[in-house]
């Protein structure tokens, strides 16, 4: 009698398991519907001056094609809002995106600018830009944003990734290394690791060059798979 009412209990408690399996997996497909064709994914782009913010989000616009004519003029004080716009990036799917504005990289623009953007979108996703320029400063700059993470846990409480690209590889390639340049931030890599163990999103450092588009366009792809309710 024992044995069978163990089997029975292992049958009932599995259907059990197995429809709330299949509940689960239909939400997640209809947010990710939700978030990828109508609403938009939240994301922001931030790092110091000049290193390619609004080329970024340029690039984006253009479906990761060539732009490499595209010459803007540095972002003003309260940044540009930028609207929703639909991106071909994954496996020829177009995904909504949802930037919310291009902010500046001046320090006096972190603890306005970045902060506000920050608190409005509640990013699923941040991507960081460096360069082979300023090491001080843009160590200062993602020091911030690290701290920011953690002063400001509402804003932070839907953020999945976190990926530093470190941009212009068509102007330092030849004479060094990501991991030359990377040797600057090591500090800085040990706090975000553990930043990203505790809070779970994921993190990521790679580098390309936006006026090419060369070694980056998977790393995008892997972003915004990453930050989407289910990745494909």
């Amino acid at each position: 009698m024992t044995n069978i009412l163990d089997s029975l209990i292992t049958v009932v408690i599995g259907s059990i398991s197995g429809v709330t399996k299949a509940v689960n997996d239909g939400i997640s497909i209809l947010e990710d519907f939700f978030y990828v064709r109508i609403d938009g994914l939240p994301f922001i782009v931030l790092g110091s001056r000049q290193v390619g913010k609004t080329t970024l989000i340029e690039w984006l616009k253009h479906n990761m094609k060539d732009i490499s004519d595209f010459e803007p003029d540095p972002t003003a004080a309260g940044g540009v809002a930028v609207p929703d716009f639909t991106s071909k990036v994954s496996n020829g799917q177009h995904m909504k995106l949802k930037p919310g504005r291009d902010v500046g990289g001046e320090y006096a623009m972190w603890e306005t600018d970045w902060v506000e953007l920050f608190r409005e979108a509640q990013p699923r996703g941040i991507i960081f830009l460096i360069d082979h320029t300023d090491v001080h400063l843009q160590k200062d700059a993602l020091n911030f944003v690290m701290q920011m993470i953690d002063d400001e846990p509402d804003a932070a409480k839907n953020l999945k990734a976190f990926f530093i690209v470190v941009n212009k590889s068509d102007l330092w390639s030849d004479e060094q290394s990501m991991e030359d340049i990377m040797a600057n931030y090591r500090n800085e890599q040990k706090r975000m690791r553990a930043q990203a163990e505790r809070t779970g999103y994921k993190y990521a450092i790679t580098f390309g060059s936006l006026m090419t588009g060369k070694h980056i366009k998977s790393t995008i792809k892997e972003f915004f798979n990453a930050i989407r309710p289910k990745a494909q």
